[in-house]
């Protein structure tokens, strides 16, 4: 597993255990200037689209998949993953390394769904983050009272506010596959066995959609 268990759940708590308090700004999340409000509004329209909709499966995964496309600048975070090795990479290979990503982050991460338990989200704080980004902090809070805080690296794209990377605990997504696929990388003869490997995830986490 690329991202360790734990980070996983917290996760999925965190895009789809919105709090209430934010609710009202649905409509313009995309249009707002406050990055807070962005990362509030995804973590409601995760619920209200996805968990909570009477759909098949296969529709939620969808769903789930638009949303993260829409959401995350996927281009920009395998760009960081891959670091120096994404440098003079063939321009067919790029294209399989971004499909696999994708595949790789939506098939994983939407099994997490079935284990949501009635987190809640609260947005705690937002500042600059270098000179175009904003980090805004916030804490999951479970119903028990257990809490973790998870920090969201936002850029402004002329599309609108997307995320970059999400720091659950004090760990990144970002450099958590960017050390992982760097080891791959170093031990299996580069990119081409990196996106070779990623096939075999995408194959395996297929059939378990399936099952």
């Amino acid at each position: 597993m690329m991202f360790p268990r734990r980070q996983f759940l917290a996760f999925s708590a965190v895009a789809l255990a919105p709090s209430l308090a934010f609710a009202p700004q649905l409509a313009f999340a995309q249009d707002a200037q406050d990055p807070a409000t962005f990362v509030s509004a995804f973590a409601q329209n995760g619920i209200v689209d996805i968990l909570t909709a009477n759909i098949p499966p296969a529709e939620k995964q969808k769903r789930f998949r638009d949303m993260f496309k829409r959401d995350f600048d996927i281009p920009a975070i395998g760009r960081f993953v891959l670091g120096r090795s994404a440098r003079g990479l063939a321009p067919g290979d790029q294209q399989s390394f971004d499909t696999l990503f994708e595949d790789v982050i939506v098939y994983t991460w939407s099994r997490r769904f079935s284990e949501y338990n009635g987190q809640t989200l609260k947005v705690t704080g937002s500042g600059p983050d270098g000179d175009q980004g904003s980090l805004v902090k916030s804490t999951v809070v479970g119903k028990g009272g257990d809490s973790f805080t998870v920090d969201w690296r936002i850029r402004k794209r002329p599309e609108g506010y997307r995320v970059v990377d999400v720091i659950v605990g004090g760990v990144s997504m970002a450099i958590t596959y960017r050390n992982e696929y760097a080891n791959i990388i170093a031990q299996n003869g580069g990119v081409a066995g990196l996106i070779a490997q990623l096939r075999q995830q995408v194959d395996s986490l297929k059939s378990q959609q399936a099952t």
